[in-house]
Formats: structure tokens, C-alpha cells, sequence
């Protein structure tokens, strides 16, 4: 991530909607950030490029649900959950879709399995900050 800037909704959206097969209850009112990424396209920073896109953030009752806007119609829809684990523990799972045209995908999966820990981690962060401070 190159910057983020907070943002007024945008007027480009009908109405933010949670999909409601997935099971996820929204608590609080969308929060909307344009975010610019430096995307790789080729090996070895050939041709790197800046991607700017609008992030709609939505807290949940045990996580957070965030729908990503980019150029060539690419929209991205990320849960990130805490659960229990079997041993005892709690643990960050992250499940994501991705729409896209098959040209553009295997780009877009790749960010993401290359960039999680990055995400996770500043999410965990977030968390045991919170945790301190109540």
C-alpha cells in the first residue's frame, strides 16, 4: 500500500450491502477509504504501476467485511473473522472473492496471497492494542 485517504461515500454506489448469504451482521455504518497500491505486473519491477481503488469498510460482530472497488472492474469482497481454536486460542481467518476478468485474477490472487501476512498482521496488531487499552 503506497496511501490511504478517508472519503464521503461515493456517489457511484446504489446502497452498501453486506451479501447476505454469507452469514455476516453488520454493526456500525460503512466506512469508505481510496486506497493506492503499487501493483507488479511484470518480474523484477519491469512495470510496476500505482492502482488506486475505493475500500468500503463494515464492522461485524466478531470481524470485518470490506468490499474493494478497483479500475477494470475488479471487486474484491474480504471477511476477516476471530474464532476459537481447538485449543482454546483464537485465530484470524480470512476469506475472500474475487471478481474479475480471467486476464486479470491470477494478478489479483496473487496480491493477495503474497500480501496477507502484511494485512493479518496489522489487524492482530490492531487487536492486542484494543485488548490493552479496555
Amino acid at each position: 500500500m503506497v496511501k490511504f485517504e478517508p472519503i464521503p461515500p461515493p456517489s457511484k454506489l446504489e446502497s452498501p450491502t453486506i451479501p447476505a448469504n454469507r452469514g455476516l451482521v453488520a454493526i456500525g455504518e460503512p466506512e469508505y477509504y481510496t486506497v493506492t497500491d503499487k501493483v507488479h505486473t511484470l518480474p523484477a519491477g519491469l512495470w510496476d504501476s500505482n492502482v488506486e481503488s475505493t475500500n468500503e469498510f463494515v464492522n461485524l460482530e466478531k470481524g470485518v467485511f470490506v468490499r474493494l472497488y478497483s479500475p477494470l472492474n475488479v471487486v474484491m469482497e474480504t471477511v476477516w473473522t476471530v474464532r476459537e481454536n481447538e485449543s482454546g486460542g483464537i485465530e484470524l481467518v480470512e476469506d475472500v472473492l474475487i471478481k474479475a476478468s480471467r486476464l486479470l485474477v491470477g494478478t489479483v490472487k496473487n496480491m493477495c496471497s503474497t500480501n496477507w501476512t502484511t494485512f493479518h498482521g496489522k489487524i492482530v496488531n490492531l487487536m492486542k492494542e484494543s485488548s490493552a487499552s479496555s
